[in-house]
């Protein structure tokens, strides 16, 4: 069992790599049984083989991809697997981070983007909003400026796709923008012309709260 467990690690790791750019998410989310840690190893053990045979690109993805699963997997105690709280708070972390990811991987394309959001919107609801604050602090801990810089652009770009997508619950999506917006004002510098735009971005969205009332 153990054996076929690592060869179907070695061949999600070989389409992840050689699939089209942008159909990484779906590849992780149509084999999720296999995003456990013994996945993670085997993105790292081939990465360094990679990175020794001059494979730069495909050795960064695998340990960029192999940071941010571990992360969610810490955020949500991935050890208690008999606990379904925490199987839910994981699926929507998982969620998260795969949307980032999109967002990163299409320049944030609602071509891209609305498609995932339509599939699951049994996700976009108060849970999801308490996630972000809960993934994006292990998202940013100890990443250097321009790092935290680039994930917090991509959570406003996601904010705003959420909230402008003609899917869902409008409620529900507003809710999640606010929260987004709230996260990504909180990083950025006081007074900058990001904060500012942000400032408004949030502003736009409790307008449109009020407004459904």
């Amino acid at each position: 069992m153990e054996e076929k467990r690592a060869q179907a690690y070695l061949q999600l790791i070989h389409t992840l790599l050689n699939c089209p750019n942008g159909e990484e998410p779906q590849i992780l989310q149509d084999n999720s049984e296999l995003l456990d840690r013994g996945f993670l190893e085997a993105c790292e053990l081939i990465a360094s083989t990679l990175a020794e045979q001059g494979g730069e690109n495909g050795a960064n993805f695998l340990r960029n991809l192999a940071r941010q699963l571990g992360q969610f997997m810490d955020v949500n105690g991935e050890g208690d697997s008999n606990d379904s709280e925490g199987e839910n708070l994981q699926e929507y972390a998982n969620f998260f981070l795969e949307l980032l990811q999109a967002e990163q991987d299409s320049n944030s394309d609602i071509a891209v983007i609305y498609p995932m959001l339509e599939g699951r919107q049994h996700l976009l609801n108060a849970s999801f909003a308490e996630t972000l604050q809960q993934v994006t602090q292990k998202l940013i801990a100890g990443e250097n400026p321009p790092t935290i810089s680039s994930i917090i652009d991509l959570i406003e770009n996601l904010s705003s796709h959420i909230s402008e997508s003609p899917n869902g619950n409008k409620a529900n999506n507003i809710e999640i923008a606010i929260a987004g917006y709230q996260i990504v004002l909180n990083n950025r510098e006081l007074g900058s012309e990001k904060w500012t735009q942000t400032q408004n971005n949030l502003a736009t969205a409790y307008k449109n709260r009020v407004n459904r009332f």
